[in-house]
């Protein structure tokens, strides 16, 4: 499963896009967002230190489905631009990287569907593509516990949160919202010889979008 592209996501998110769109009460959008990471451990005998990503921009969109007035569901594409860090004390280092990510959420509303304000629950899971970018080196800072490598995974995520939809009219709306994607530590990040990775990486994603109904 490690070798599934951008290209072959992008057409498994098609396929769910028509799918979606044959059914009546079509939700369209867009996110402008920021991402953060919490992080996982690494440590190799005395050595400790943390594995995971710097903040930074992402961008999305959505397509979902009103299902009577308290459910509806929702087919999302993210893509983040999150450089690889690794960091032991006072030192760190970073490579290049970023993601994708292909989901589908259940969504539960607190409010009937002609509510001006709606907020939300959400779940679900989906496909997330890691790409390290940046340049390898002969030596990297901190190869006691790990290397940033310039590889590919793609993994099974999951991923909750909520937010509220405020209706500007009866078909246009603006969203606020935070969802935390989880997945195990993707093969970018190495494990040195004698060094074990633990844990699993929680991607932090507020978002703030505009929807229009048809």
């Amino acid at each position: 499963m490690n070798k599934l592209p951008p290209p072959t996501l992008f057409l498994i998110l098609l396929a769910g896009l028509g799918a979606v769109a044959q059914a009546q009460n079509v939700e369209v959008g867009g996110m402008a967002l920021a991402t953060a990471y919490r992080n996982a451990g690494v440590k190799a005998g005395p050595s400790v230190g943390n594995v995971g990503f710097q903040p930074g921009p992402s961008f999305g969109g959505f397509l979902g489905q009103n299902m009577g007035n308290h459910f509806g569901g929702e087919i999302r594409y993210l893509y983040a631009q999150n450089d690889l860090k690794l960091s032991s004390g006072g030192a760190q280092t970073t490579f290049a990287g970023r993601s994708h990510i292909i989901n589908y959420d259940l969504m539960i509303y607190a409010a009937p569907r002609r509510a001006r304000v709606r907020p939300y629950a959400a779940g679900g899971g989906g496909l997330k593509f890691y790409q390290g970018t940046g340049a390898e080196q002969a030596f990297q800072p901190l190869s006691n516990l790990a290397l940033l490598t310039k590889t590919n995974e793609t993994l099974p995520t999951v991923d909750f949160g909520g937010g509220v939809k405020f209706y500007l009219s009866h078909r246009t709306a603006i969203r606020v919202e935070f969802r935390d994607y989880i997945t195990k530590v993707p093969k970018v990040f190495a494990a040195s010889p004698g060094a074990r990775i633990s844990g699993v990486l929680h991607q932090w994603v507020p978002a703030f979008g505009i929807s229009w109904t048809f």
